[in-house]
Formats: C-alpha cells, structure tokens, sequence
C-alpha cells in the first residue's frame, strides 16, 4: 500500500493549527486493542524489509503521544508515527509495534502532537484514491498537505556511476483544497482556482489581489477558503 494562514493574522492561526483537545476524550488504547486484534499483526518482517534499504520511511522516527477516531468514539493514550511509505500509522503496545490499515479499519481522524490528520478522498488524474492527509485549517473548505515518502530502487554500476542502494526518498509535501462533500484537489497556483472554485473565481481572485495572497504558501491558501466559505 502506498500509499498520508494563519487569522489575520492572530484569528486564521487559530484555525490553521488544529487542536486535538478540541474532541472529548472517549475511551483508552487498552480498549482499542480488543476492538482491532483482527488488524494488529503488524508486518512481522518489516526490519528485514527496511535493513537494505537507506534514509527512513517515517516522517518522524521518534513516537509522538497522539489519539485516533474510530467508530465513533476517540482513542487516546497511543504512542504513535507516520509511515509515510506504507500510508498507515503505527502505534507502540506491550506487544510491540502494531499498525492502523485505514482501507479495512475505518480510522477517519489521527491527532499527533498539534498535528491532525485525516483519511479522506482525493483525486490524482482521473484516479479516486485514499489517504491520511495533514488538516492545516478547521474551516468547512478544508486544506490538506499530503505527506509521502517514495521507495528509488537499487542500482547497478553503469559507466562512471557507482551502484547505488535502495533509499527512502521524502517527497514535498503537495497541497490539496477540499470543498464539502467531494473528494481532495492539489491547488498548484491561481489557475486552479476555476477549477476547484468555478462559481467564485473572479470574487477569489479579486480578493487575493486586494490582500496580496501569492497563493503560494498553505497559509495563503488558508485564508482564501476562509473567504470563500464566507461567500457560500
């Protein structure tokens, strides 16, 4: 599997960092555990996987203290990291390290530290797929950053160039725009904003002209879909 502004300026950075204390705490890990023994067979020879293989397939190596949404209820207490290869969070218990798959275990939230992730629907090309991405705002048109680590396959010596191992590559992160109800679109620039916003195109442009937004940074685009939702 393969896959995961700020308020003029004080208010937006109220939104563009999510707060994960914001939904009550339900119920414990130890409790997870019994709801999800059908998924916790974490792959058994992943060390063997990774060993040939340079750079890291984790945003982060270090677990962070996190909680998860799942059938309703929210889950704290987890010792929790990102495989950004394999598109799914792992978590550490008593049995050691186990994992989330987010297309047979209806995890739709993942909060670590002050981040918060989602699983949600995006579009690449024409294809619908799935995937945990980071939330940057809490509006109702939600911006998403997809966070992934790519696997560059050995190579052989050829010529003047050495072999080369396998390796981890870390991907910059892709920004999406996700209006209500329809699957994530990367917004690349302005010349997106007829395709994700066609209603709204020339008042959005209009406005990010008047407030100097290059719409180059997530923050930018954090406060031109706050302003769209202030038109719908």
């Amino acid at each position: 599997m393969r896959i995961f502004g700020w308020i003029a300026l004080a208010g937006l950075l109220a939104t563009f960092v999510p707060v994960a204390g914001q939904t009550p705490m339900i119920s414990s890990g130890s409790d997870l555990l019994n709801f999800m023994n059908s998924d916790l067979n974490y792959i058994t020879n992943q060390r063997d996987r990774y060993a040939s293989i340079e750079g890291s397939p984790y945003l982060e190596e270090e677990f962070r203290e996190g909680a998860l949404y799942f059938r309703q209820q929210k889950y704290g207490g987890l010792q929790l990291r990102y495989n950004a290869y394999d598109g799914v969070f792992e978590f550490l218990t008593d049995q050691g390290v186990k994992y989330f798959n987010p297309n047979s275990t209806p995890v739709d939230t993942v909060w670590g530290g002050t981040d918060t992730y989602i699983f949600t629907l995006y579009l690449e090309g024409k294809a619908r797929k799935k995937a945990f991405m980071k939330l940057l705002n809490r509006s109702r048109t939600k911006v998403l950053e997809f966070q992934e680590v790519l696997l560059q396959e050995a190579t052989e010596a050829k010529g003047y160039e050495e072999a080369r191992p396998a390796r981890f590559d870390p991907r910059p992160g892709i920004t999406y725009v996700q209006r209500e109800g329809e699957p994530a679109r990367e917004f690349r620039g302005k010349k997106d904003l007829g395709t994700l916003f066609p209603a709204h195109e020339e008042d959005l442009a209009k406005y990010a002209k008047k407030e100097k937004l290059k719409l180059k940074t997530p923050e930018d685009l954090v406060r031109l879909c706050a302003y769209f939702d202030s038109l719908e």
